[in-house]
């Protein structure tokens, strides 16, 4: 194939891998496999051009991206993944689309395994027409997210500023009040400090959760039923240790397309990793299989 390798020189893993060396080992092994290589390894803010640009490429067989979630994000709404298929190399802080598709965590083997992987097509969520490939969470996650970039902002890393600002919205416990509209059909008001919709189903594991289904075409809905500090404590434990779907702190719901009102004219929400403020009222909806995604071990599906 005719790959444009594309490479985020600020993503988080190159704290544990060491850049030159890791780039040209991905590199190698692409070519090594008989592939064709274009490399490019850019910053965060010439990402969204530099995938616009690759997307309508016809002289291309697929753009295999290296990054973190936030970066995978980034190529598909810019386009990629739709008529070149995407491939992802896990160089983030938790991977979780690379999880997802059961890559290696090491960047160097899950370059070796898209080598040999086939393209399968998978679901898109999105929300107003904003896409979104795992997750988009309200309340405390988004708050806390936000809290986290500006003390990483300050120089602190990004696990010790994620810890500060986890601590800081425990005590404050912001909240938001919505109304879910399930379908068209379902309707449930609360005040929750958590509110999270997925792209298909999560497995019932310990977190960095990993995604069950890629292709359902269904949205799962979690909502924290946590009417104070204690209950979400107890949230968070029952979550580490795996049993947080058991949970009589969290309703799950699933359904195709979810309408999210509230008395806030703006929400703050978290689009994998990164935080927008929307204007309500909200519509997430699937897109079926319309993501082109190389994935090891499955065949090509059309």
């Amino acid at each position: 194939m005719r790959l444009a390798l594309v490479i985020n020189r600020s993503a988080g893993g190159f704290r544990r891998f060491p850049p030159a060396a890791t780039v040209a080992a991905i590199r190698d092994a692409f070519i090594e496999n008989g592939h064709q290589v274009e490399l490019r390894m850019i910053g965060r803010h010439d990402l969204p051009a530099c995938f616009a640009a690759l997307s309508c490429r016809n002289d291309l067989d697929a753009v295999v991206v290296g990054g973190g979630d936030g970066t995978i994000l980034s190529a598909v709404s810019n386009g990629v993944g739709y008529h070149l298929p995407l491939g992802i190399l896990p160089l983030g802080t938790l991977n979780l689309f690379a999880r997802d598709v059961g890559l290696p965590l090491d960047p160097i083997l899950a370059a070796h395994a898209i080598a040999h992987a086939g393209t399968a097509r998978i679901d898109l969520a999105e929300v107003d027409g904003r896409p979104f490939a795992i997750w988009a969470s309200f309340g405390m996650h988004p708050w806390i997210v936000r809290r986290r970039d500006h003390l990483q902002r300050r120089h602190l890393r990004k696990m010790t500023a994620m810890a500060l600002a986890a601590l800081r919205g425990f005590f404050r416990f912001p909240q938001v009040d919505v109304t879910l509209t399930l379908d068209q059909t379902e309707t449930r008001t609360v005040r929750t400090p958590m509110l999270f919709i997925s792209n298909n189903t999560w497995r019932d594991e310990p977190p960095p959760l990993s995604r069950q289904t890629l292709d359902t075409g269904r949205l799962e809905i979690h909502i924290a039923t946590c009417s104070g500090r204690l209950s979400l404590l107890w949230l968070a434990l029952e979550t580490m240790m795996g049993h947080w779907r058991t949970s009589r702190h969290l309703q799950t719901f699933s359904a195709s397309e979810v309408l999210i009102a509230s008395p806030q004219r703006r929400l703050m929400v978290s689009l994998d990793g990164e935080v927008a403020v929307m204007s309500t009222p909200l519509l997430f909806r699937v897109r079926h299989r319309v993501l082109k995604v190389l994935i090891p071990g499955r065949e090509v599906k059309e």
